[in-house]
């Protein structure tokens, strides 16, 4: 895994054999693309230490390029209300991080079993630019895709 640092990421496909082995990986890239943070766990709870997902106040640096949960689809969201609005329906959470009383962002997560390609759409959906109301739509729209 140490050899993905600082490179680019091939696919989501090839990171999918590279992590095979793994229930859960995570990979974020920077702003020029590049590999910055490798994660993996055979723990599958979101919210310990051992969790692939960082913290969402380093996203502000980073993104997540590839993510594999076994139990759960996750997606980060910089927009408070998204998170507020997603977490109305049933199942669907969210893990907030505030600095000094200030929304710095969120992963929205639900329940899903090796939901690879729901989790590579949501990863996907790019919030600059789109209303609130359009980004709560493209993900209820994958949420419900079979």
């Amino acid at each position: 895994m140490s050899l993905l640092l600082g490179s680019k990421p091939k696919s989501w496909e090839y990171l999918d054999d590279v992590f095979a082995d793994y229930r859960n990986a995570g990979v974020y890239v920077n702003e020029e693309g590049v590999i910055e943070v490798v994660k993996v766990s055979d723990i599958d709870e979101f919210q310990e230490p051992t969790s692939v997902l960082l913290p969402p106040s380093y996203l502000e640096k980073l993104r997540p390029f590839y993510l594999k949960l076994a139990r759960f689809v996750a997606f980060p969201t910089k927009r408070l209300e998204v998170a507020e609005r997603l977490t109305q329906f049933w199942g669907w959470r969210a893990y907030e991080q505030f600095i000094d009383w200030k929304f710095v962002g969120a992963w929205v997560l639900y329940d899903c079993e090796n939901c690879k390609s729901k989790q590579k759409e949501h990863l996907e959906i790019n919030e600059n630019g789109l209303s609130i109301e359009e980004i709560v739509r493209k993900h209820l729209e994958i949420y419900n895709s079979s």
